[in-house]
């Protein structure tokens, strides 16, 4: 449909164009025709024009039928009259193209906001579809892996990890009211919030800058995806909240973000790849 309005402007435009064309030609043949008369001659190549001059002659003539002499010749209001009928003609086509011009322009316009629209009014419904979607992913878990810090690591200093470790594991307790499951790669809190984890990432951020002689790796998952939790562990962020693309991307949908997502790198996950994000604090 929008190609065959785009045709059928174009092709009115040619026309009223070819029209206006035809007029100019009309008007110079004319000019010809009205210096016959004055000089009395007898063009006959004028002749297949002629009926069509003497009727719009006759119609000037009916506006006005004075004359006067100038230069010993006889000038005939009429020719005048029918001369700015030519003219007038010629510049209402030419308004006429800038018309057409004008309303395949609103034309255009006007498409442009109803495609716009509809492409609003669908990506809203997609976003309020994946809304949905996204805030029935609300389990999560939180697994802390710790090391000494290197000049905690002396033996002569003899820190206890383990000690540092309940320390740490009550502390994480009382806040959240959460008991942790001894996990393979550290300790594992399971949530089934993620809509109100900032309030998780408050005490978890508590422990990072604590004065506790430890290094923590700390990641965070949607859903029980062991294989990215294992990935996030691995790479031993430490001093950092790491999240997957997917725990970031949903982070997007929670009603308040007191904390800001931002890209950690693209690392060698199996055969494939891995997106990772950390949280950061809002400064």
């Amino acid at each position: 449909m929008h190609k065959l309005m785009l045709k059928f402007f174009d092709v009115l435009r040619q026309f009223t164009d070819f029209i206006k064309l035809v007029i100019v030609l009309n008007i110079m043949l004319f000019l010809l025709y009205w210096i016959e008369h004055l000089i009395s001659a007898n063009w006959h190549w004028l002749d297949f024009i002629r009926p069509f001059f003497k009727s719009i002659l006759d119609f000037s003539s009916s506006i006005c039928d004075s004359s006067f002499y100038l230069f010993k010749a006889l000038f005939e209001v009429k020719y005048f009259i029918s001369l700015l009928i030519f003219v007038i003609a010629v510049y209402i086509l030419k308004s006429a193209i800038d018309g057409i011009y004008e309303i395949e322009r609103i034309y255009g316009n006007t498409r442009i906001a109803v495609i716009k629209a509809n492409e609003k009014q669908i990506n809203d419904k997609l976003y309020q579809e994946q809304k949905k979607q996204e805030e029935r992913l609300n389990y999560y878990i939180v697994i802390i892996y710790t090391q000494l810090k290197k000049k905690a690591s002396h033996t002569e200093l003899s820190i206890d990890l383990e000690e540092q470790n309940k320390l740490m594991n009550d502390f994480i307790k009382k806040e959240t009211g959460t008991e942790y499951v001894q996990f393979e790669r550290g300790f594992m809190y399971q949530f089934r919030d993620y809509n109100n984890i900032d309030k998780i990432l408050d005490i978890l951020f508590k422990v990072i800058h604590s004065d506790a002689p430890l290094d923590y790796a700390i990641c965070i998952q949607i859903e029980k995806d062991l294989r990215k939790l294992n990935k996030l562990v691995d790479l031993k962020q430490f001093g950092k909240i790491t999240i997957a693309a997917d725990t970031a991307y949903r982070y997007n949908f929670n009603t308040s973000h007191r904390y800001k997502t931002l890209p950690v790198g693209i690392f060698q996950n199996d055969n494939g790849t891995m997106e990772i994000h950390e949280f950061k604090e809002n400064l």
